[in-house]
């Protein structure tokens, strides 16, 4: 007969493991959250009362429609300048200018993404778009 005492074996969790996994978990979800989706979230977005002023050199680009077709102005001009010629007139009316500044003014009816064109045309130009004008109340 064995009358010895059995002695039992102690289990441990080894803890540096799930720092690691814990660690790892963390970079997970913030590079996710980043990744996330701006549309994901609804939001009605205010209107500000007050605003940024433009500078006081500044030149206005009017775009309207009238009949389907899309116009564009520039700065008090009466007659309208055709998409193709847009950055060559701009740039000849910025020259005049010190500092000059784009305050674009679009018709509420204009397509988003023709005035991200008209906007890319500005950049090509190296002038600064600094402000899309709303109606003022």
């Amino acid at each position: 007969m064995n009358l010895r005492r059995h002695r039992r074996k102690e289990s441990a969790v080894e803890a540096s493991a799930l720092s690691d996994i814990l660690f790892f978990l963390l970079l997970f979800f913030l590079i996710m959250s980043t990744l996330a989706s701006a549309n994901a979230i609804k939001l009605t977005l205010p209107r500000a009362a007050t605003g940024q002023t433009i500078p006081k050199q500044k030149l206005n680009l009017y775009i309207r429609e009238e009949n389907g077709i899309l116009k564009y102005y520039i700065e008090k001009s009466d007659r309208s300048v055709a998409f193709e010629d847009l950055q060559t007139q701009l740039t000849a009316e910025a020259g005049k200018l010190d500092n000059p500044t784009i305050a674009l003014r679009a018709d509420e009816t204009i397509v988003y993404g023709e005035v991200i064109k008209v906007i890319d045309i500005c950049n090509k130009a190296r002038l600064p778009v600094t402000a899309i004008v709303d109606k003022t109340k």
